[in-house]
Parts: structure tokens; sequence; C-alpha cells
């Protein structure tokens, strides 16, 4: 059987007297992949940062991993965010920078251990 990657149970996301996310559950397991669709404003962004924690949901259960990721230090949940691929709307490519400085970017701030060659070769595979 697969893995549980990611866990959410009972999910909810407020703003002001707007409810973007009620009661939202979903399972996803490794080699899965999620597409989430709908209109400006239906909460697809508010979902993708709630896991991320980049927003703190009002109820609810996030599991990364099996971690809860409310509950995770910063050192935790940097990690969690390597795992997780997301890119927001506005998240354009840097015009000053080539595209294989743009992909060497994050490289060079999360994946610090590596080699130039190992980024070269990284960024090779996804060109």
């Amino acid at each position: 059987m697969p893995e549980l990657v990611i866990e959410i149970t009972n999910l909810s996301k407020g703003f002001d007297d707007l409810m973007v996310l009620k009661n939202l559950s979903l399972k996803l397991y490794d080699g899965e992949n999620l597409v989430v669709l709908g209109k400006s404003g239906s909460g697809k962004s508010v979902l993708i940062k709630c896991i991320v924690r980049l927003l703190n949901p009002d109820q609810g259960t996030i599991l990364v991993l099996g971690q809860n990721v409310r509950e995770l230090k910063n050192k935790e949940l940097a990690k969690v965010r390597e795992k997780i691929g997301f890119l927001f709307q506005s998240g354009a490519l840097y015009d000053s920078m080539t595209i294989k400085q743009n992909l060497e970017f994050p490289l060079r701030r999360i994946k610090k251990d590596l080699t130039k060659k190992e980024r070269n070769e990284k960024i090779e595979e996804v060109l």
C-alpha cells in the first residue's frame, strides 16, 4: 500500500465573515497527483498555504508525512516545505536571470550541501 503523504481532516479557514475552506478533508498517497481547480477566490491558494503553514487554519488537522504541520518548529517546517512543490500566480521567474539561474537559485538556498556539479546535474534533469 502506498504511503500516506498528506492527510487533511476538517480543515476550515475564513477571513472576517468569509469562510473560504469549510470542513475540508482529503488524503493524498505517494505517487498520486492532486489538481485543485476553482474560480478566483475559491480557496485554492489558501489550501496550499495552510498545508505549508504560510497561513494557520481556524480548525482542522494537517499531517504531512505523518507530522502535524501546526506543531512543527521552523527547521522541521522548512524540511516539509522542501518536499512540496507549489507556485503562486505571482511567482514568476526572475527576469534578470537566465532559466538556468532561476532553477539554480532555490537549490543554492535549500540544498546548500550540493556541489556546483550536482546542481548542474539536477538542472539538466528538468530541462
